[in-house]
């Protein structure tokens, strides 16, 4: 099985942005193979492509270290970067079908292997946290309050958003991954605090995954440029600029827009730099990949 590796938030390879590998197979595979190939790169994603069922350019299968996930930013991204470059494209507009949909995403080509990418996410639901479970999550990350009401957005992850009163107090958390992964259930969570009128700081923790912080978090970007405008922090249709992943050795930069109106959440962007770093093969037995569980369409959530 043949794969390619990316580096995606980034315009530097090897130092920064979160990792990537995609499978372009475009064949069926059972999802018990999916996972276990995840869990054996362990990077925050692995990427299948898949044949389009739906008049896509092609279907993607997404997984974590320990689930299948029904939709996600990194991995579409650099996903669209391997696709423009087997095309020899320098411009396109790709749509790449999800379990929640087919999402559209413009790449440009730089060089050979430096890309940018720009995805339209679905837009997510909101829901409201009760004070009692926001206020269980505060005192896990040793914070006071939430300077913005604690929210759950879910556009195919679901993701807590906690604001924090500086971008040193976002540096300063310390995750108890358990007593997180207790507070906010199947959530990630997201701490984030401005930087400037257009840029933040954010950290996002997923206490299951055994990448259990992520250096750069393409769905929780989209929906925290729309926490913000929602909350009049950010001016509909404005581009901020959130900086991620120094905590783990990782930076990345991450853009995202949001058009709010009359509180609805319009439309949700989110793009950034993506490097193609190289490719290789794993070696998988035959009666692994064209069994009986070929085409096996779920996996159930695993917490360890």
């Amino acid at each position: 099985m043949e794969y390619q590796l990316a580096d995606v938030f980034t315009d530097v390879p090897l130092v920064g942005g979160n990792q990537l590998a995609v499978f372009t197979q475009r064949r069926p595979v059972p999802a018990e193979v999916m996972q276990a190939i995840a869990l054996e790169l362990n990077l925050s994603e692995s990427v299948f492509l898949c044949p389009p069922e739906h008049g896509g350019d092609v279907r993607t299968r997404l997984f974590s270290t320990v689930r299948e996930v029904d939709f996600a930013g990194h991995p579409l991204l650099g996903t669209a970067a391997v696709l423009a470059r087997e095309r020899e494209e320098d411009e396109a507009l790709l749509h790449i079908e999800t379990n929640v949909g087919t999402v559209p995403i413009s790449i440009q080509r730089h060089s050979e292997s430096r890309f940018t990418g720009w995805m339209d996410q679905p837009i997510p639901r909101v829901e409201e946290i009760p004070d009692e479970e926001a206020v269980r999550l505060l005192a896990v990350l040793g914070l006071e309050h939430s300077v913005l009401p604690v929210t759950r957005y879910d556009a195919g992850i679901p993701h807590l958003y906690v604001m924090a009163e500086s971008p040193e107090a976002v540096r300063g958390v310390v995750p108890d991954f358990p007593a997180l992964g207790a507070a906010a259930g199947d959530s990630r969570i997201n701490v984030f605090a401005p930087t400037g009128p257009e840029t933040a700081v954010t950290r996002m923790f997923s206490p299951y995954d055994r990448v259990p912080e992520d250096p750069a978090c393409g769905s929780a970007a989209g929906p925290l440029a729309a926490h913000l405008v929602r909350h009049g922090r950010l001016a509909s249709g404005t581009r901020i600029s959130l900086d991620q992943g120094k905590a783990v050795n990782r930076p990345s930069t991450l853009h995202a827009e949001a058009v709010v109106h009359d509180g609805r959440i319009q439309s949700v962007r989110v793009g950034g730099g993506i490097c193609l770093i190289g490719r290789g093969e794993l070696h998988v037995p035959d009666s692994m990949v064209s069994g009986p569980l070929a085409g096996t369409s779920t996996v159930g959530v695993v917490r360890e």
